[in-house]
C-alpha cells in the first residue's frame, strides 16, 4: 500500500479555510473530515488559537487531542517550524478519542520525519493509543529521554502509515531489559505501512525488544517496515520484535517486505536472533519477501514462523539454504 501522500504536491494549507478539508481528507482517503486542529511547536499556543486556522495553531499535540471532538474524523496537523519539527509534550498523551486522526505537513518520509511529537519522559509509556479506528501519518514520534516505553498500543482497528517510532533514544531504557519503541497489549488488527521501529543511534546495553506484542493480539500486519538496532557485546539477545505470551499472534501476524537491520558491519553486536516467538502464541507468522541482517537466525524456535523466501545463514557466508 502506497503513501497516502501520492500524487498530491501542494502545501497543505493551500486555500486555508476552504480547501484544507477537501485536501487532507484526501491525504488521509477519507470522504470527509471534521474540525481541523493545527500545532506548531516553534510559533503555536495552547492558550490562544483558532480551530480549522493554520496561522493561529497550538503548541502541542496534547492539547490539540483536549480540544477536539471523538467520532467526527478531526484531523490534528502538524507543521514542523522548529529546529527538530516536533513538540515538546510534557504530559503524558492517551490517545482516547475514536476516529481522531494526525497527520504531519511535510514531505512523505519513511524515516525522521522532520515533524513530529516528542513525548513527556514517563517511567511507563510516554503515548498510549487506546482508542479504535484512528490513523496517524506521515509523522516521528520520539523519546530521547527515560522512557521506558514510548508507544504502547492497547487499541484496534488503527493504521499507521509513514510514521517513525523513536525509542530508546537514551541511555537509561537502552540498559533496561522493559524498554521498547512500541508496545502492543491486547491490541487487535492494527496496521503499519512505511513505518521505522527504533534506533541504530544509541547503543543498546540490555536484552529489550524494539517492539513487542504481548496479551491477545490478533490479526496485526506490518507492511514495507524497517526495524533498527545497535547493540554492545554484552546484548546479543536484544531482538527486533517479541511475541512470546500466549495468543500474542492469535490468528496471524504478517510481516510483509520488512527489513530488520542491524549495523553489525559498524560494530554492533550480531543478535542472536531477530525474533523471540512463543510457542503459544495461537497463530502464524507470516515472513513475506522481508530480510534480515545481523543475527544469527531469525528466531528462538520455528513452531509458528512461515517463510515465504529463502534466509541468509552466517555459518554458510552468506549463502542462502531454506528455514526448517
Amino acid at each position: 500500500m502506497g503513501s497516502p501522500f501520492a500524487g498530491y504536491s501542494g502545501p497543505l494549507s493551500q486555500g486555508k479555510r476552504l480547501l484544507a478539508r477537501d485536501v487532507i481528507g484526501a491525504q488521509l482517503g477519507l470522504a470527509d473530515v471534521g474540525d481541523i486542529w493545527y500545532v506548531d511547536a516553534g510559533n503555536g499556543s495552547d492558550t490562544a488559537y483558532k480551530k480549522n486556522d493554520p496561522d493561529q495553531p497550538l503548541a502541542t499535540v496534547g492539547a490539540a487531542l483536549a480540544a477536539a471532538t471523538a467520532d467526527q474524523d478531526d484531523v490534528i496537523v502538524i507543521t514542523g517550524s522548529n529546529s527538530t519539527g516536533r513538540t515538546s509534550e510534557s504530559a503524558i498523551i492517551d490517545w482516547n478519542k475514536r476516529r481522531t486522526h494526525i497527520v504531519g505537513n511535510g514531505p512523505p518520509r519513511k524515516i525522521n520525519q522532520r515533524q513530529g511529537i516528542g513525548v513527556a519522559a514517563s517511567a511507563s509509556s510516554g503515548f498510549t493509543v487506546s482508542a479504535n479506528n484512528c490513523m496517524f501519518a506521515n509523522i516521528s514520534i520520539a523519546a530521547f529521554a527515560d522512557t521506558d516505553v514510548m508507544v504502547e498500543v492497547t487499541g484496534d482497528y488503527n493504521t499507521f502509515m509513514n510514521v517513525h517510532f523513536q525509542g530508546i533514544g537514551h541511555a537509561t531504557p537502552a540498559g533496561e531489559t522493559g524498554a521498547r519503541a512500541l508496545l502492543l497489549t491486547g491490541a487487535e488488527e492494527n496496521e503499519f505501512y512505511s513505518c521505522t521501529f527504533g534506533l541504530d543511534t544509541v547503543e543498546r546495553t540490555a536484552a529489550n525488544a524494539t517492539v513487542e506484542q504481548t496479551g491477545t493480539c490478533a490479526r496485526n500486519k506490518y507492511v514495507d517496515c524497517d526495524f533498527l538496532i545497535f547493540v554492545d557485546g554484552s546484548s546479543a539477545a536484544a531482538v527486533h520484535f517479541k511475541a512470546d505470551t500466549g495468543n500474542c499472534y492469535e490468528r496471524y501476524l504478517i510481516f510483509d517486505r520488512c527489513n530488520f537491520l542491524n549495523a553489525d558491519t559498524a560494530s554492533s553486536t550480531t543478535l542472536t536472533t531477530a525474533f523471540d516467538l512463543s510457542t503459544t502464541g495461537n497463530g502464524t507468522v507470516f515472513l513475506r519477501d522481508s530480510w534480515s541482517k545481523g543475527a544469527s537466525d531469525w528466531a528462538n524456535n520455528f513452531d509458528a514462523l512461515f517463510l515465504t523466501m529463502p534466509i541468509a545463514d552466517t555459518d554458510d557466508g552468506g549463502l542462502t539454504k531454506i528455514g526448517t
